[in-house]
């Protein structure tokens, strides 16, 4: 279960050490072999540099020396062959560890997507949560490379401390006074840098909404499933136009952080040209004055180069590595946001349940106004019930309480007497079997929308599940699944397979019907089941509906009133508050009554 948010105001060391205990500790128990070439590519990549430093020297002073051609073609044969053998051995780590650049950045991704579908529904509707959760997400991508960009950063910046410790060694024994110089360098260097990356963190923060946006615009533009809407209502012009002035803000932020960083990277610039021509001005005018000869000098000219080189680029693992763990810190804290909703643990079976709202009512998180003011409604085993009002009556939203979408604001829900938050959450969850009027179908097979578990194809195109045949005929399904060559195996619209199928709205319907009915939950929630369904295929579904519904509890929500006649009871919401309550004789004469008004104004066109 996730805990508490850790917080945003964390040092930076605590931050980086987080980021790595979490994000190494997670790698290393899916691909621990990537650290172990990734610190032995670091290892070469410090070692090789000094290959050159050491033997060069030789080489040089054979050649302005004694020119003997066996020893300069030892030194240079052992140059080429240690610099040959390193490449290649680099390489190879190389081409190792890009295998698992794609590996572990889809790894994480599974990761935030599994946690994002384990998320309480609640945190789903928040502003906050999103936001968090295209943070983790743009975080742990280009941002910062993900495991594979921390990792690489970490691994250098010991890489680069062993470099400079080996450069600092070979120039101390000669110019000492240069490497005063190369510290104050690397400090103001140091300084720029970070100006650049608390300015980068700053215009991350302000393009998470942004990106969240050109992700919205950007897909819906060529989703299919809005192409109809877009062209018929001549949509283009206000999508385009939007995602244009999305761009235009995701562009101006880019250009902030441009101007910030412009001053600072110039001042980097300036610093290295002052401490080059420092260098090289000292180490010439030793050479001259006979503190050592032209090996030594070529050597102290390559070991500053070089320690330069490292200084930069230990300073830059450094920001770099800062920058990019607080972009990565962004899926820490999403990977460990707090629950919604309290969860219990007691156990509840698989049976017929009573329920009872007592003094419910609830307003949505961060407003004020009541959906539902004071219900108080018992729904006994095996009872079907019949919900009914106007839209924004409080209905669906009945439905998402009993289903712990959402908790009450105030008053209980109970099942068999026992407060539901006190039940475990997920085994509650296993007591119902809804049909939302917002249901939403997979783009895989038929059998997997229905079973909702992957499945292994059968070519014939037969389900091996029993119950399949039997939901199919129960729905009305059997027509559709028999013109279809794979049968249940069938992928469902053409996102994967240009074989799937593109059922119509009714047909998707039905198969939200079969899922919620194949479940085999003690309680069937129906909202809206039937909306898409032709008149003949409604009153298929309501002459089958004790046969589909069995002895279970049923709560159907429904605008056709004439699929009130099949439940025991009524409960008519209005405002907010169950203003009738009785069977439909009850209520149908009920002098006044809202439901009486309903049914009258439905029915004169039927007669």
């Amino acid at each position: 279960m996730p805990g508490n948010l850790p917080s945003n105001e964390l040092s930076t060391p605590k931050r980086m050490l987080t980021v790595i205990r979490v994000l190494f500790g997670t790698a290393a128990k899916k691909y621990p072999c990537f650290f172990l070439i990734q610190g032995l590519k670091t290892l070469l990549v410090s070692l090789q540099p000094f290959i050159g430093i050491l033997l060069s020297p030789l080489i040089v002073d054979e050649i302005v020396g004694a020119r003997d051609v066996r020893k300069l073609t030892m030194y240079a044969g052992a140059l080429i062959i240690g610099e040959f053998i390193a490449g290649i051995c680099i390489d190879r780590c190389g081409t190792y560890l890009s295998k698992h650049q794609e590996r572990l950045s889809a790894y994480f991704d599974i990761l935030i997507g599994k946690h994002s579908m384990e998320l309480d529904f609640q945190l789903t509707e928040d502003k906050e949560a999103l936001e968090q959760l295209e943070k983790a997400r743009t975080g742990m991508s280009w941002y910062s490379g993900g495991v594979y960009g921390v990792a690489e950063q970490v691994f250098a910046f010991f890489g680069n401390v062993l470099g400079i410790a080996g450069f600092i060694t070979v120039i101390a024994a000669h110019a000492p006074l240069l490497l005063l110089v190369m510290a104050v360098y690397c400090l103001i260097n140091f300084l720029f840098v970070s100006k650049n990356n608390r300015i980068s963190l700053e215009a991350f923060q302000k393009l998470s909404k942004e990106n969240r946006l050109f992700g919205y615009f950007s897909w819906h533009v060529v989703d299919p499933r809005f192409g109809k809407d877009i062209r018929l209502y001549d949509a283009k012009k206000m999508l385009l136009d939007s995602w244009e002035k999305n761009t235009d803000k995701t562009n101006a932020n880019w250009k902030w952080q441009a101007d910030k960083t412009f001053p600072f990277n110039m001042g980097s610039d300036l610093t290295s040209l002052v401490r080059s021509i420092f260098a090289y001005f000292y180490v010439a005018l030793l050479a001259i004055r006979g503190f050592y000869g032209v090996g030594t000098f070529s050597q102290l000219i390559a070991a500053e180069s070089a320690l330069d080189r490292t200084l930069g680029s230990l300073a830059g693992n450094i920001t770099e590595l800062i920058k990019r763990c607080n972009y990565v810190y962004e899926y820490v804290r999403f990977m460990n946001y707090p629950a919604a909703l309290p969860k219990g643990e007691a156990p509840i079976a698989k049976r017929p349940h009573e329920i009872e709202f007592r003094h419910v009512s609830f307003a949505y998180p961060k407003t004020e106004r009541k959906i539902l003011d004071d219900i108080s409604i018992t729904i006994k085993a095996g009872e079907h019930l019949s919900i009914v009002g106007l839209n924004g009556a409080g209905k669906t939203t009945f439905i998402k309480l009993l289903c712990r979408l959402y908790d009450p604001t105030e008053g209980q829900i109970l099942m068999d007497g026992i407060d539901i938050r006190e039940y475990d959450y997920d085994a509650y969850m296993e007591q119902f079997a809804p049909v939302f009027q917002d249901f939403k179908l997979f783009a895989f097979s038929l059998e997997e929308n229905i079973t909702v578990k992957a499945k292994e194809p059968d070519t014939s195109g037969e389900s091996r599940d029993e119950k399949i045949p039997q939901l199919i005929n129960l729905v009305g399904l059997q027509e559709m699944v028999s013109k279809l060559e794979r049968g249940t195996d069938t992928n469902l619209f053409k996102f994967f397979d240009e074989q799937g199928v593109e059922p119509s709205g009714g047909e998707q319907q039905k198969i939200a019907i079969a899922r919620a009915l194949y479940k085999d939950s003690p309680i069937v929630i129906l909202d809206e089941p039937t909306a898409a369904l032709d008149p003949m295929a409604e009153y298929e579904i309501y002459r089958q509906f004790h046969t589909l519904v069995g002895g279970k509890s049923a709560i159907y929500i429904s605008h056709r009133l004439s699929s009130c006649r099949f439940c025991d009871r009524i409960a008519v919401f209005s405002e907010g508050k169950v203003a009738e309550y009785g069977t439909h004789d009850e209520l149908v004469n009920l002098p006044q009554g809202i439901y009486a008004e309903m049914f009258e104004a439905q029915a004169k066109y039927y007669r």
